[in-house]
């Protein structure tokens, strides 16, 4: 939220509302700053950066880390505006 904020774009809090924010986009068409959901009930998001790669907090209290957007079953994605 804080990153699309400073990019002018308000974001619901939950990862339910987020989804539904924006302009689907197809695995293959990611660009920097989509948004992509993971899991079939649509409960974790990260930020995609390039190249397969995602940022996002594993958990609660997790250090924000780089990680292959590989790395969990992918629900979707979203460009936000």
């Amino acid at each position: 939220q804080a990153a699309w904020r400073e990019a002018g774009v308000t974001l619901p809090r939950t990862t339910w509302d987020q989804v539904e924010v924006g302009t689907r986009v197809a695995t293959s068409d990611l660009k920097p700053g989509d948004l992509v959901f993971f899991y079939d009930d649509i409960s974790h998001v990260g930020i995609y950066k390039g190249d397969g790669m995602m940022i996002h907090a594993p958990k609660p209290g997790a250090n924000v880390r780089e990680e292959s957007i590989y790395y969990m079953p992918i629900y979707g994605s979203v460009r936000p505006a």
